[in-house]
């Protein structure tokens, strides 16, 4: 199966602070056919787009909705949250719910998260819908002699929870994302692809670390990273060819999705770096469908 590009509209969150909709106009003009979606969700006078409107904008752009990183937390959310969730998520017509980001840091952490898990991957398969935990780095912390993200792995229900793989977060975890797409097998259903820029250092943001807590692993973690350790894809250090071989000879993942982080709370009147927003997603695109073939 030939990997198909996505990508996830945090990569340009500032436009989508200022007009939900257009932007995703937008995105297909980039060439885009494949989208995940993140909120906010304004429209043009402000107000903020129902599910209805975004599902309806996406069938008039020919758009797929791939997956939806939601604001799901697993410690505090009530089932009628994620009731709520899903069946927004059915009127946008997503095919997935993802938890975007949690952290754990100890055992009972890790089991809260994976029960809640376990119940949101219920619902979203009651609705006909996958659901997935995507990665940052600090689920590579170790507990108990595994790391979080093993222990989830391990906790979680394979019948209801996938992971999709974020393979510049894995790295800054001290994961081999090649080797890390083969372990879960199955369980990797997307990926997502940025670069990592020359600069990017230390790129293991979890060894030495101890001590951290929900409260602390942004200071522990994320307070020495930079903006510049993100780049458009194919213009850093990362082997992008060798993940999208890995991703192609497993043939459990159809999509690849761009998620430039490092775009996302910019606009195209105030970006500064070489490239706009916009104009970073479409040459992420092109670079992984040439890589793909």
């Amino acid at each position: 199966m030939k990997l198909k590009v996505g990508v996830q509209l945090f990569s340009v969150m500032g436009e989508l602070t200022e007009d939900y909709l257009k932007t995703m106009e937008n995105v297909a003009k980039a060439g885009y056919k494949y989208v995940e979606y993140v909120g906010p969700r304004p429209n043009a006078e402000g107000k903020v787009c129902t599910p209805e409107e975004i599902g309806n904008k996406l069938v008039e752009l020919g758009l797929t909705a791939i997956g939806s990183h939601v604001y799901f937390d697993p410690y505090t959310s009530t089932h009628e949250d994620m009731v709520k969730i899903v069946e927004d998520n059915v009127k946008m017509h997503s095919e997935a719910v993802i938890l975007a980001m949690t952290v754990m840091t100890t055992m009972n952490e890790v089991k809260t998260v994976a029960a809640a898990c376990n119940e949101m991957g219920a619902l979203a398969k009651e609705h006909g819908m996958a659901f997935l935990y995507h990665n940052h780095c600090q689920e590579f912390y170790m507990i108990e002699g595994k790391t979080a993200y093993e222990w989830l792995v391990e906790l979680t229900d394979p019948e209801l929870v996938s992971f999709e793989v974020d393979t510049f977060w894995a790295t800054r975890g001290g994961q081999n994302p090649v080797e890390l797409i083969e372990k879960l097998g199955s369980r990797a259903k997307l990926i997502h692809q940025k670069d990592m820029g020359k600069s990017a250092d230390p790129i293991n943001l979890v060894e030495g670390v101890t001590g951290m807590t929900k409260e602390n692993y942004r200071d522990k973690i994320f307070s020495r990273t930079n903006p510049t350790d993100i780049c458009v894809v194919g213009t850093g250090i990362m082997n992008i060819p060798a993940i999208v071989e890995k991703v192609t000879e497993m043939d459990y993942a159809p999509y690849i999705i761009v998620e430039l982080d490092c775009c996302a709370r910019s606009t195209e009147e105030n970006y500064t770096t070489p490239l706009s927003p916009l104009a970073s997603i479409k040459a992420s695109r092109e670079y992984l469908e040439k890589v793909i073939g």
